[in-house]
């Protein structure tokens, strides 16, 4: 029986509608006020939000600057993009019927607070935690973004929660947690690409999840 369902918010929750490669355009032209251009090209392998600790790393001192201009251009870009969003129509519902089954909700995301609640204002009404970027490093992938969620939902042991999500750094970060995974087609990750991330269902969309959990 699980006891937990994790979700992580855009693709998920809410329509995929960031465009990660312009935020990307932004930071990395604030990045290139610091280091060479070279050191940028070397970091493409990673996220966006890890490059922005590789170059901090590598700024020494003068990084926490760099960091905290970074994330404002991400605070304001993501805001924006909030603007007029709204979550899928079915959210509500599909949270609705887990919470009234006894299940916590958590959401776990790399985006920013603000941007969050801009698009679901009345969050509380329907979730018990809410983990963004601002309150745990490192992010998923890394599992610790996933315990941070747990931990808020009362020690929910991770055999008991079910992660929820639309990319496979979602997945990544469940297994290495301990977690059920669900991968869902509502983001840019086709099953095949789930499949191979190792979750351990591939569902159209959240209003599959409650059948999972029975």
């Amino acid at each position: 029986m699980f006891r937990a369902a994790i979700f992580d918010f855009d693709g998920t929750l809410i329509e995929l509608t960031l465009d990660f490669s312009d935020l990307r355009r932004h930071v990395e032209r604030l990045a290139l006020t610091y280091v060479p251009q070279a050191f940028i090209r070397g970091l493409d392998s990673l996220y966006m939000l890890e490059m922005i600790d590789e170059v901090e790393k590598k700024l020494g001192g003068p990084g926490a600057a760099f960091r905290q201009e970074a994330y404002t251009i991400l605070r304001e870009l993501e805001v924006k993009a909030a603007q007029g969003k709204t979550v899928y129509p079915y959210t509500r519902e599909v949270l609705t019927v887990l919470r009234h089954r006894g299940v916590k909700i958590g959401v776990m995301t790399r985006n920013c607070a603000q941007a969050v609640r801009t698009v679901f204002p009345d969050m509380d009404a329907y979730v018990d935690a809410v983990v963004t970027r601002e309150d745990v490093r490192p992010v998923k992938p890394h599992p610790a973004h996933v315990s941070a969620v747990l931990e808020l939902l009362g020690r929910v042991d991770p055999v008991e929660a079910i992660l929820v999500g639309d990319h496979p750094t979602d997945i990544f970060a469940g297994i290495a947690a301990g977690t059920t995974t669900v991968g869902v087609l509502t983001g840019r990750t086709e099953k095949a690409d789930f499949e191979k991330a190792g979750a351990a269902f591939v569902v159209r969309d959240i209003r599959d999840v409650p059948a999972i959990i029975g």
